[in-house]
């Protein structure tokens, strides 16, 4: 995970903690302070770890559930962790990537535990008996043992999500043709060019139907849901009678649904229609969040990006229908650790 997209998903969920919206997101948990108790600790990130099945899990340090952010000591990080990797067997903890994050004048540690090693297996200290070690597990909130069927669980091979990198995109705002079998007055389109690498050797199958894209304006205390997605390869027209021609040998497409062989290019279009007339200042910004899922999994791939404002005198399309055009804004990443 990019240091970009730990520090955009942390100051979302601030932002829905702000708003009293609930985070519903299990590979997710937020700490007022640093644990003290350094096997109990150890004990609920091995099971946190183990029950994500090599998906990361993050841990926010410095924000409380009801009063938001509070602030954490990043100093303290190093000194902390020494000790809760101290209790995992042969010390072989999940990989951590941390990031210090200010908000408002206070710090927010952010603690991104990779689990592709897992199982974790923490030791029991002596004074509890003759248990010495525990495969951990947790369940909703609570942690315990984990089960057989747990442990089958993490010996079943894990299909991996696909991975998707946005290479660029825009959003345009127009007015909406008149006599067109359309629900609005204006027209909200979206265009993102992705590259999609599937870590599968087999072909994975994105249904549309399972697919969503919301977007919210900058200001707006609403997210907006995009219709009409359809996900395809780039193509070009011969010329010899404008017939269409798919420039990809691994994507291909229908009305229904994306096939995906391996890794490749990839064009996502949306479209979100309303009679709610635009403001005379645009928005500066427009949040954009996606969830991709494939034939065979339910937990989604996910994306998030901001598009920008783009300067009336540099938006491509003059025509009068043409009422704001917004770009991918590339940030510079910063390199991982």
């Amino acid at each position: 995970m990019k240091k970009q997209e730990i520090e955009f998903k942390v100051l979302d969920i601030i932002e829905r903690l702000e708003k009293g919206q609930p985070i519903e997101d299990d590979t997710v948990e937020l700490k007022a302070e640093w644990p003290r108790d350094h096997f109990r600790a150890a004990r609920r990130i091995a099971a946190h770890a183990n029950s994500a099945r090599g998906e990361p899990i993050m841990w926010l340090i410095g924000i409380d559930e009801k009063k938001g952010v509070v602030g954490a000591d990043f100093e303290e990080l190093s000194i902390w962790f020494a000790k809760v990797r101290s209790r995992f067997d042969q010390l072989l903890s999940p990989n951590l990537i941390s990031l210090s994050i200010p908000y408002n004048g206070l710090t927010v540690v952010a603690l991104v535990f990779e689990t592709e090693r897992s199982p974790f297996v923490i030791r029991i200290p002596d004074s509890t008996g003759i248990i010495t070690h525990e495969v951990p597990w947790r369940e909703a909130n609570s942690t315990r043992s984990a089960r057989r069927s747990d442990l089958i669980k993490l010996l079943y091979p894990i299909q991996k999500k696909p991975d998707i990198e946005i290479l660029d995109g825009k959003i345009e705002l127009q007015r909406a043709i008149a006599g067109m079998n359309q629900t609005g007055s204006y027209q909200w389109n979206l265009s993102m060019k992705m590259y999609f690498v599937t870590c599968s050797t087999e072909t994975v199958v994105i249904p549309f139907h399972r697919c969503e894209v919301l977007f919210r304006p900058q200001g707006s205390p609403d997210e907006k849901r995009f219709e009409g997605l359809r996900i395809m390869p780039p193509t070009s027209y011969s010329s010899r009678g404008l017939k269409e021609k798919t420039q990809s040998l691994t994507v291909n497409s229908t009305e229904n649904e994306v096939l995906i062989e391996t890794a490749g290019m990839a064009f996502l279009t949306a479209e979100y229609f309303t009679d709610e007339k635009p403001g005379p200042k645009l928005f500066d910004h427009i949040e954009v969040k996606g969830w991709l899922r494939s034939h065979h999994s339910e937990d989604p791939v996910s994306f998030d990006a901001i598009f920008e404002l783009v300067a009336p005198s540099h938006q491509k399309d003059s025509s009068d229908r043409l009422l704001g055009e917004w770009r991918y804004s590339r940030k510079d990443q910063e390199p991982e650790s």
